[in-house]
Order: structure tokens, then sequence, then C-alpha cells
């Protein structure tokens, strides 16, 4: 510090011009030119609902459907008594402040199971679970009855944060339910369609009632009539969802985006629009790891995945995960472990174009199940990605740590090990497109007026 007394106060101290659309933040913020001009994701798409929780993830989720279906017909038996259900499932059986345990499963064996209400859930990234989805009593802590109803076949939703815990994320693209920690901090989850008049009466019968409508605002939708695009309100859904993945936005509004939600550039053109929506269906379904990609999850890989994260064993096949990849925390959360794994350089027949190189990384890995099985060549930047303040793989490999799952995984859990690999390094090599279009719509943007 005392060297600094004789020095010019410009090469010491740096002019703050804080913005008042953050919080007005003394520290630097880093944002494009245009960023506070463009419209704010709720200013284009205004409901959105939070995440479910359940607070007992353990008894209302799990990844056998089957398993999940057993579970909770014994719950609601009449003739499993509250002592037995204990020693089943310890936590549905516990009462905390706002939890009375018994008086809760009395009152639900009144009226029974509801087989049908076990969904699809997205769990964490790229891991897709079963979920007990309960609309009555707090056996689900936060069950967000009108998200629910929201959630239909044809439905897609972008979850993505309004302040993040740490650095700001790309949003996700799911079809099914959502859990809160879909984002590190509170996932916030935007639907395209909305019913407009969902029947609370539907509980038990799933959604019913009028057709869909887009969930935009009226500014929105004066944008796309403006495109004559008013009847395609998908166009600026995946143009949005291909923007926020530029890993150029990320870099040039890192200020901004850690105080508020994302603001979102629009076309000026048609063309540049419909353009940019035909990246954000590529990146959607590579997201989406119910949806099969040719090229990466389907048929023959492309060249460049073809030898990306293979399953190898050096004897006798063993898919049991013993490799320290995860092991139980406090209140039964799974904390990730350091796991085996191997860096090296690439194999002679592994060795990719340095154009490719560049993005995917100089090194690669070999992810160990246990000694004898593993997964060969995972690119340095395929194992690092991170999405919603996770990093993929490994958060995907913690919870299923054999300690914790209680079994090896089935062949196809280990082929899907390959199949997210893939899709990662697939999202990666789509970056230079994806920041391609983002500054050509930066250079010419439709002229945005908050209403």
């Amino acid at each position: 510090m005392l060297k600094t007394l004789d020095q010019p106060r410009e090469e010491v101290y740096t002019t703050l011009r804080p913005r008042v659309e953050v919080g007005l933040p003394f520290l630097p913020a880093k944002t494009a030119s245009a960023f506070f001009k463009w419209p704010l994701l709720p200013e284009l798409f205004p409901v959105s609902f939070p995440g479910v929780k359940t607070s007992r993830d353990d008894f209302l989720v799990d990844m056998d459907r089957d398993a999940l279906t057993r579970r909770m017909e014994k719950y609601f038996d009449l003739k499993v008594s509250h002592d037995e259900m204990r020693r089943i499932a310890p936590s549905v059986m516990e009462n905390t402040v706002q939890f009375s345990a018994e008086l809760v499963r009395d009152e639900l064996r009144k009226r029974g199971f509801l087989k049908k209400n076990i969904v699809r859930y997205c769990y964490r990234p790229f891991d897709i679970r079963w979920l007990y989805w309960e609309p009555q009593t707090d056996l689900l802590d936060r069950n967000r009855t009108e998200y629910f109803l929201q959630v239909f076949e044809g439905n897609t939703w972008i979850v993505a944060q309004q302040k993040p815990r740490r650095e700001w994320s790309e949003p996700q693209f799911i079809r099914a339910i959502g859990c809160l920690d879909l984002m590190d901090r509170s996932a916030s989850c935007f639907p395209l369609w909305l019913k407009p008049n969902p029947d609370p009466a539907s509980l038990f019968d799933r959604v019913a009632g009028d057709a869909p409508k887009a969930n935009l605002t009226d500014a929105a939708k004066e944008y796309l009539a403006s495109q004559r695009l008013g009847n395609k309100p998908e166009a600026l859904f995946y143009h949005t969802l291909a923007v926020l993945h530029s890993r150029g936005y990320r870099t040039e509004n890192a200020g901004a985006l850690r105080q508020d939600w994302p603001r979102v550039p629009l076309p000026k053109s048609r063309e540049a629009l419909l353009a940019s929506a035909e990246l954000g269906q590529q990146v959607a379904a590579l997201l989406d790891t119910e949806t099969t990609v040719p090229g990466v999850t389907q048929g023959k890989p492309r060249s460049e995945l073809g030898l990306l994260a293979e399953l190898h064993y050096s004897g006798t096949p063993d898919l049991r995960v013993i490799g320290g990849w995860g092991h139980g925390g406090k209140g039964g959360v799974t904390m990730p472990g350091k796991g085996k794994m191997l860096t090296r350089g690439y194999r002679t027949e592994e060795e990719l174009e340095k154009p490719l190189l560049d993005l995917l990384g100089k090194t690669t890995h070999d992810i160990y199940l246990n000694d004898t099985a593993y997964w060969r060549n995972v690119p340095e930047k395929v194992w690092d990605y991170t999405i919603g303040g996770y990093q993929v793989l490994k958060k995907w490999l913690s919870y299923r740590e054999q300690g914790l799952l209680g079994r090896a995984l089935t062949t196809d859990e280990a082929r899907e090990v390959t199949h997210i690999a893939r899709r990662v390094a697939a999202l990666i090599l789509l970056q230079p497109e994806l920041d391609a279009n983002y500054q050509r719509v930066k250079a010419a943007t439709h002229d945005w007026k908050s209403k």
C-alpha cells in the first residue's frame, strides 16, 4: 500500500459508474455497450415457476419407477403400521417443525395412492428420474401445484435463475417437471405454453381445459408480429436459448449476469431470428436426454464423437461404481468425491484436428467405475463442463456410487454416461456457431421499448 502513495491517482484507482439496473454494485461490471437496452428474460416470458422441493428426496424420488411405486404402495397401505414404515423409510416418518409424519400419512391413506402421479422429474442437469407428486398435505415440502398443472405433453421449459450464488450459468432446457435444485440456487422454470385456466379440480386427472396460449408479454407478441412470426412463439423461445448459450455472451456480460435476470438481444431481421432459433433447437435437443440426436446418441456417431467416453473393461465386465465418486453427507445429501481417473494425452487413433482440440482440450481422461472398468477418452473440457453450478459428469457419478445406489449400474445407465459425454462435446463444438450468431444479433438488434 505504501508503494502507491507516490503514484498518480489514475494509476491506482478505477472510476466506477454503477448501474441502477443491477443494484448499484460497487465492483467493476463487464457488459456489452447495449446490454441494458435489451429485454430481461421475464420481459419476454412473463410467467415462471420455482422448481419442486421435496425435502424427502430419498423417499419421493427414484431412478427406478417400479422401485418408487412399490415404496409408495407400502406408504399408502393401511396394513403397514407407522412403526414398520419407519423401519422401511425413516426419513418420511421423521417429524419436523412443519411436518407431522404420522398425521400426514393417516390423512393420505384415507384417500389412497395416486399411481398416475409418478411422473418424470428433472432432478439435476442431464439426470432425469421419477417423482411421486402429491397434491395434498406437506409430503412434498413445496409441491408447486400451479407449476404441475402446466406440465403437459408438448410444453417445453427454459430453466434459469435471477441471481446466481456464484458464476452465472447458461439456462437448461426441460420437458418434465423440474427440481428447485436444477440450479444451485433456486431454479425458475419458464414455459413456452400456458393453459390459460387450469382447473384445480383436474389435480387428479392432470391438466384439462382450454387450449394452451403462448407465454409471452404483449411487447414480445408485438415483436414477433413485426417479424411476421406472430403464430410462431417457438422462434423467440429457441432464439433465447441459443443466445444465452453463447460463451461470448456470457463473457461479455459477466458483471451484469451475476446481479439479475439475463437480457436477450433480439434480431432486427426475420431471417436472423429464424437462423438463431434453429441453433437453439440444436441446443435444446442436446440438453434433453430424452430426445435422441442422430450422430450423437442415435445411429453411427459423428467422426469427432465416435471414440469419446467408450466403456472398456480390463477383465470380467463389472459395472459397480466404487471409484470414490460420492458419499453421503449431512442430512442425506450426496457429496461428490475425488474419484479415480487417469489424465493423459490422446492416443494416435483419438487425435483431433487442431480446431476441435482447442475446443475440447489438450488432454483427456479415463474415468474409472472401479479397478477394471472405465470410460475411455473423456476430453478435459467435456469432463469439466458445468451447467446450473454442477460439474455434470462428476455429479451424475456421485449419486451412483454403489454405497449410495445400493447396486451396480445397468448396461443402459453405463451407456448413458457415453451419451451425456457426447452431448456435452457436441454442445462445446457448437460454440463457434453460437458465438457467431450472438455477434450477428448484437450487431443488428431490434429497438426494444419496455412496456
